[in-house]
């Protein structure tokens, strides 16, 4: 099984989930795994709420 984030296929617990898919003989492969320290992901959560309130408040659609 492939992912290309870690962030997508799980918020937390994916060793876990590694260990589990493990014990059914599929291996999990991370293409790009987070560079980034706690600090740094949680300014990224913090600028995307902000960017979504921003864009429903003056009417401006986000993807």
């Amino acid at each position: 099984m492939r992912a290309t984030h870690q962030d997508p296929l799980a918020r937390f617990g994916v060793g876990w989930l590694t260990h589990l898919l493990a014990v059914y003989r599929v291996r999990l492969e991370v293409l790009e795994p987070r560079k980034s320290g706690g600090r740094e992901e949680l300014l990224e959560d913090f600028v995307s709420v902000v960017t979504t309130f921003a864009s429903r408040l003056y009417g401006i659609a986000f993807c």
